[in-house]
């Protein structure tokens, strides 16, 4: 049997997105739970494409057989870790609000939303910076091998997903020159031509997450997307990994927790909101719920 990984992590063709979080409620019935899943997780809607994704807690509720960790970064960043995820992907706000009313139809006698937030593809594909957003994300067999869990592994087929909103202060940003602003991100704004190591600077974004541990590229397969209005904006930081340890590791380096102490300037214009992780469970387990 061929392990079928959900298709819409790897699809961007969408312009439009919605992120929801949910909390499970207590004393939830368990085989209503996952009738309510399982009807939310096979629907097919025109227009829209959906992700589903559990949170530890509910991996254990559900007997999916992975084990991993609350989010938690000694700490640093908050730590909003949630029960259930869904991303919604179109190219009309009008379907992604009528397939988001559909799924809170099944959900909401289960689950309490503790985040909804659209996002929204800027331009060609650029963060609210004006850099490109996504530029070093892995290709074809590569981004498989980085985002989904290697066979034999528990969880094989599915993801490791990282989600956390970033709020950015692009006026102080924005009051840098574009050669500054460069060195911040460690590649070009027009064009997005990452810097050689000669004038990579140490503190620069690509440099600290573009990196080896122990020898292994640390990959990961990126879809965020900005958010906001002119008041307040950001970025909804998406990832898939292979395993879990690797977004710990990325966002160590970024915060300066590793023994060279070096913290990427990137965190002096955008701060982290939320943080949960995540499993992205394969198409055959979303359908054993029913």
């Amino acid at each position: 049997m061929v392990i079928a990984y959900q298709p819409a992590i790897f699809d961007r063709n969408s312009r439009q997105h919605l992120f929801v979080e949910f909390i499970l409620r207590p004393g939830t019935d368990a085989a209503l739970l996952r009738q309510a899943l399982a009807q939310v997780a096979s629907a097919n809607r025109a227009g829209v494409k959906q992700v589903l994704a559990f949170g530890p807690a509910l991996c254990e509720r559900l007997g999916i057989d992975v084990s991993f960790a609350d989010f938690s970064l000694d700490g640093v960043v908050p730590a909003t870790q949630a029960d259930l995820f869904l991303w919604l992907q179109g190219d009309h706000r009008s379907d992604l609000f009528d397939t988001a009313m559909q799924c809170r139809d099944k959900l909401d006698g289960f689950f309490s939303v503790q985040l909804e937030q659209d996002g929204f593809v800027y331009h060609d594909m650029r963060d609210l910076t004006g850099f490109v957003d996504g530029i070093g994300n892995p290709e074809g067999d590569k981004a498989l091998n980085a985002a989904l869990v290697p066979e034999g592994q528990p969880g094989a087929g599915g993801s490791f997903v990282f989600a956390q909103l970033w709020r950015h202060d692009l006026a102080a940003f924005n009051q840098l020159s574009v050669a500054e602003q460069e060195n911040v991100f460690g590649r070009t704004k027009a064009d997005a031509i990452e810097f050689d190591d000669e004038r990579m600077p140490a503190d620069a974004h690509v440099g600290r997450t573009d990196t080896d541990h122990d020898g292994v590229p640390q990959k990961i397969w990126r879809r965020s997307v900005p958010w906001g209005n002119s008041s307040q904006h950001g970025l909804y930081f998406l990832a898939f990994s292979c395993e879990v340890e690797r977004f710990d590791f990325l966002l160590r380096r970024m915060y300066g927790l590793t023994e060279d102490g070096i913290r990427d300037q990137l965190t002096r214009f955008s701060a982290p909101q939320t943080g949960s992780y995540w499993y992205a469970p394969t198409q055959q387990i979303l359908a054993g719920l029913a």
